[in-house]
């Protein structure tokens, strides 16, 4: 990938730095309908860049306004379990970094481990559980360094008489989904949310020292918590059910940081 030339295809459509830049998960694409002065790009027509392949992930850039607020949007995402290498699955945090936004909101549909959680909640990680095995033979706890973001979204979701809560967010390496006996080690080690992306967008996050938030859509519950079969398509459906709480809270957000400056530390 060539960030120089990316960069320069996409001056002509992105006119204004965007403040906040946004990663949607699987099923999550509503969001980009309340985009005002919208300008679409496909993946695939970026020079040197990916294309996605998974259902429910579009691949498209969308450059536009919240309120006045310029954001830049990617439809879709990467997996490891593509073939990619983490370093490509977060490639498109590299691109928002040439823009050096205020803030990255990254998203994902995810498994929900509480079962007093319904699902379609939403939730907000305060550490990342990395369950892959790719670097480590034990997990890895990773705590964010800075708690800024997450404890002004928390209070946005009061305020807009959302329920969000909050925990940690677990990733594995997919794409099948985790076993029992899986989900009952991850429950063990305080994983809140289970996935199979996020990871890899969050390091890259940190190597570039960009501000950023995790917010999960709970699709589903881990394997052998309740007596169903975890299907893709479920997951779709069920990121659906909660797209306008999804997008309105995101909307809060962006609106948020466009109205007033957080003091970073």
């Amino acid at each position: 990938m060539n960030l120089k030339l990316i960069k320069n295809f996409l001056k002509p459509y992105i006119k204004t730095d965007p403040k906040v830049c946004i990663l949607l998960g699987s099923g999550l694409n509503y969001f980009a309908k309340n985009i005002t002065n919208k300008v679409t790009i496909p993946y695939n027509k970026i020079p040197t860049f990916y294309d996605t392949s998974v259902e429910g992930h579009i691949g498209e850039l969308i450059y536009g306004e919240i309120d006045n607020i310029p954001v830049l949007c990617g439809k879709g995402r990467f997996h490891h379990y593509e073939g990619y290498t983490f370093d490509e699955v977060g490639s498109i945090i590299e691109i928002f970094n040439t823009f050096q936004p205020e803030l990255c909101i990254i998203t994902n549909s995810s498994g929900c481990l509480d079962l007093n959680w319904p699902i379609g909640s939403l939730m907000i990680s305060n550490k990342i559980i990395d369950f892959s095995f790719t670097k480590s033979n034990q997990p890895q706890h990773h705590n964010f360094k800075s708690l800024i973001y997450f404890e002004t979204t928390k209070k946005l979701a009061i305020k807009n008489k959302t329920q969000l809560y909050s925990g940690a967010y677990t990733y594995t390496t997919g794409p099948s989904y985790e076993t029992p006996a899986e989900i009952r080690e991850i429950m063990s080690i305080g994983g809140k949310a289970v996935g199979m992306s996020t990871f890899p967008e969050y390091l890259k996050c940190k190597a570039l020292n960009l501000n950023f938030i995790i917010i999960s859509c709970l699709t589903n519950y881990g394997a052998g918590l309740i007596n169903e079969k975890i299907k893709h398509k479920d997951v779709l459906v069920n990121a659906d059910k909660s797209k306008k709480t999804f997008a309105n809270l995101l909307s809060e957000i962006i609106r948020n940081i466009g109205h007033q400056k957080i003091q970073k530390k």
